[in-house]
C-alpha cells in the first residue's frame, strides 16, 4: 500500500500542475501584444472585414467565455485550427506531423547522454584528482557556459570552413528527398517499416548535428552527478568492509556503488528534461530543423493562439509525465523516498 499511496499522491500532484499550466498559458497568450486576425487578412482588407473575421474566430467574446470554451475543447480533443501559421489547418495535424521529429532527437540524445555521462562519470570518479579527471571537469565547465545554439553554429561553421563536407548543413533531410511514408509518424521508424533504406540513412545523417548538440548539453550534468555520487559512496563504511574482504575496485563499483549512484542520476536526468525541451526551440531554429520547437517559435511570432496553447500543453504533458515516471522509478528503487 505504501507504493500505491506514493503513486496516487504523485499522480494528483501532476494533474494539479498540468491544470495550473493550462490556465496560465491561456491568459498569458491572450496578453501577448499583437492580433492574429490581421495576419489572416490580405493587405487590402477593411475594418469591416476585420470585425467579421474576429467574429468568425470567436475572439469577440469575453475572455472568460473564451477560456471555458478553450478548456472544453482542449479536454475533448478539439484543438481547433491554426490562425496564421498554416491557415485553417488542424492543430492536431500539425502536431502529429512535427512532434515525432523533435521526440526522435530528444530520446536518442537522452540515451547517449545517460550512457556516456555514466561512463565518463565513473572514469573521473575512479581517477579522482588525476589529469584525466581535471581535463574532463574543465571541459564540462566550458560546455556549461555555452548555449545550445552556439554549438549548432560551431557545427555549421565546421561544415562551411573545412574541405570535408561530412556533416549536413541544415534540415532534417535532404531537400529533394520525399518525406517517409507516414505510418507511425516517426521518420526513422517509418523509413525502416516502408523499406526506404536511402531515406533512413539520410535521416540519420541529418540527426548527427542536433543529437550531438543535445547529447553534449545533457551529458555534462550527468557526469557531474555520477562522479559526485560515486566519490561520496566510496567513503561509506560498507565499502571499506568490501575492500577488507578482498573485493576488487571494479567489483565494488559495478556491484555495490552503482546501485546507490543510479537513483540520483535518474533524478538529474528527469530534472533536465524541461531544459532539453526548451533547448530544442533554439537548436531547431539555429539548424533549421523543422520540428515542434521551430513550430513553437513561429506560433509566438504569428500570435497563433491555438497552436501556441496546444504546444505548451504538449510540452507540459511531456515534462510532467517524464517527471512522474522518474519519481516512480526513484520510489521503486529507494523505498525511503516513498515513505517520506
Amino acid at each position: 500500500m505504501g507504493y500505491l499511496k506514493f503513486f496516487i499522491r504523485r499522480l494528483l500532484l501532476s494533474v494539479v500542475t498540468l491544470l495550473c499550466i493550462v490556465v496560465l498559458t491561456f491568459f498569458i497568450s491572450r496578453a501577448l501584444p499583437g492580433d492574429p486576425v490581421w495576419l489572416r487578412l490580405n493587405p487590402k482588407a477593411t475594418l469591416q472585414d476585420y470585425y467579421e473575421e474576429r467574429l468568425r474566430l470567436g475572439l469577440d467574446k469575453p475572455i472568460i467565455y473564451q477560456f471555458f470554451v478553450y478548456m472544453s475543447d482542449l479536454f475533448s480533443g478539439n484543438w481547433g485550427f491554426s490562425y496564421s501559421i498554416v491557415k485553417d489547418s488542424s492543430v492536431w495535424d500539425l502536431i502529429r506531423f512535427y512532434l515525432p521529429r523533435t521526440f526522435e532527437v530528444v530520446f536518442i540524445s537522452m540515451f547517449f547522454a545517460i550512457a556516456l555521462g555514466i561512463m565518463f562519470g565513473k572514469v573521473t570518479a575512479k581517477r579522482a584528482n588525476s589529469f584525466s579527471d581535471y581535463f574532463i571537469r574543465i571541459l564540462m565547465y566550458l560546455i556549461l557556459s555555452i548555449p545550445g545554439f552556439v554549438i549548432i553554429i560551431f557545427f555549421v561553421l565546421l561544415y562551411v570552413n573545412t574541405p570535408f563536407k561530412i556533416l549536413p548543413l541544415f534540415g532534417y533531410k535532404t531537400l529533394y528527398y520525399p518525406d517517409p511514408t507516414f505510418i507511425t509518424g516517426f521518420p526513422l521508424i517509418d523509413s525502416i517499416l516502408a523499406g526506404e533504406t536511402y531515406l533512413f540513412i539520410d535521416l540519420l545523417w541529418h540527426l548527427i548535428v542536433p543529437v550531438s548538440t543535445m547529447t553534449i548539453l545533457q551529458m555534462v550534468a550527468i557526469i557531474r552527478q555520477t562522479r559526485s555520487s560515486i566519490i561520496e559512496i566510496l567513503q561509506m563504511d560498507f565499502i571499506r568492509t568490501a575492500k577488507a574482504k578482498g573485493c576488487s575496485n571494479r567489483t565494488i563499483i559495478n556491484k555495490h556503488v552503482m546501485k546507490l549512484a543510479i537513483p540520483p542520476v535518474i533524478t538529474i536526468s528527469g530534472m533536465g528534461f524541461p531544459i532539453i525541451m526548451g533547448g530544442m526551440v533554439a537548436v531547431e531554429v539555429a539548424y533549421h530543423f523543422i520540428g515542434i520547437g521551430y513550430l513553437f517559435r513561429q506560433a509566438v511570432l504569428s500570435f497563433d493562439y491555438s497552436v501556441f496553447n496546444a504546444l505548451i500543453f504538449i510540452f507540459a504533458c511531456t515534462v510532467i509525465i517524464f517527471n512522474l515516471i522518474t519519481d516512480l522509478l526513484i520510489g521503486f528503487l529507494d523505498p525511503r523516498i516513498r515513505f517520506k
